[in-house]
């Protein structure tokens, strides 16, 4: 299988390496303006500006570049290949995510996913096996905190120009949670939101407040920040037997602490021997498969011809309503209202 790696930054060597280590990859192709030409271990082929892109030889397509060439990406590879990988988000706004789903349409038997890994890490996937029945019952409600410190360099990132990036924490980090969210509770509405720019001041916002509702009822609540000055990723799930929370993961810094996932069933004072601190069970995860885990499935389903089990655009148009939603509303002046 010939893959091909539209921009190496960040993710775009996550992708590689999972990639380098697939037994099905036999060729890799990189393209990214800072690259030189030339070659290494796997036959890979680096390709500068301006070169051609070898299409007809290509079996898949992996964009990792920032958002604002992300969507004519993907359209370009839709059409050229059909069986495409975007990284999150999908496009800046609602405008770039018609034109993939338009793309999409005129492609049959296509194979689209995007990046949503945060679903397959170890806590979430053990969470989701301990609701409903069998588990702890109904889920009550959800709410989560995911943020960073931002860093000396913040306001310098391209992630924080809205021309570029489309918006700021919320449609870089937090739309991990509004994934989580839907993975949970299915299409959300928003009840209402605030956004600020307390403190970077770069004309996006760096902190979210977001307050949501399921079709059920069930409400659910974000903050998504960039002035979290300790790195935390914290998802509580409330139901009716006891409650669940995944907290901390295994990000390349290691600066969001271990993985774990913390279960707690509910206790009345005649059942308990401390009022309201029922007994807690604590897992701790050590090793996250996500992204391998990630690769694989879009890989198999690119070679069975089918589509993709998660991270699908369906998926993606539920999350970027909710973003778009939200935008709509507006920057609230801290210490005034909107």
């Amino acid at each position: 299988m010939h893959c091909l790696i539209f921009g190496y930054g960040y993710m775009g060597q996550i992708r590689y390496q999972v990639l380098a280590n697939h037994p099905e990859v036999k060729r890799i192709t990189v393209v990214d303006p800072g690259l030189d030409s030339g070659r290494s271990r796997l036959g890979e082929r680096l390709l500068p500006p301006g070169s051609p892109i070898p299409w007809e030889e290509v079996d898949a397509v992996f964009i990792c570049t920032p958002n604002q060439v992300s969507a004519s990406l993907c359209v370009e590879a839709l059409h050229r290949c059909g069986r495409v990988f975007c990284e999150k988000p999908p496009g800046r706004n609602a405008e770039d995510l018609a034109r993939i789903q338009e793309a999409a349409g005129e492609v049959p038997n296509h194979t689209l996913v995007f990046g949503f890994n945060h679903r397959l890490h170890p806590a979430i996937q053990a969470a989701r096996a301990l609701v409903g029945e069998g588990g702890l019952g109904e889920i009550l409600y959800v709410k989560g905190t995911y943020g960073k410190s931002g860093g000396v360099r913040y306001r310098e990132s391209w992630r924080n120009r809205p021309e570029i990036s489309g918006g700021g924490i919320l449609l870089d980090q937090g739309i991990h949670l509004l994934d989580l969210f839907h993975l949970f509770l299915g299409p959300l509405k928003v009840v209402d939101s605030v956004l600020v720019d307390s403190f970077w001041k770069c004309g996006v916002e760096d902190n979210a407040f977001v307050l949501l509702r399921s079709r059920e009822g069930i409400p659910a609540f974000l903050h998504s920040s960039a002035t979290l000055w300790k790195h935390t990723f914290e998802l509580s799930i409330g139901c009716r037997d006891g409650y669940l929370t995944a907290c901390g993961f295994l990000s390349k810094s290691g600066s969001y602490g271990r993985e774990q996932l913390v279960i707690g069933r509910r206790q009345f004072e005649d059942e308990a021997m401390a009022l309201g601190n029922p007994r807690e069970e604590v897992i701790t995860f050590d090793r996250d498969d996500s992204w391998k885990e990630e690769v694989d499935e879009f890989l198999a389903a690119v070679k069975e011809g089918r589509p993709a089990t998660h991270g699908t655009l369906e998926e993606a148009v539920g999350v970027m309503e909710v973003i778009r939603e939200v935008y709509a509303a507006g920057l609230t002046p801290v210490g005034g209202s909107r």
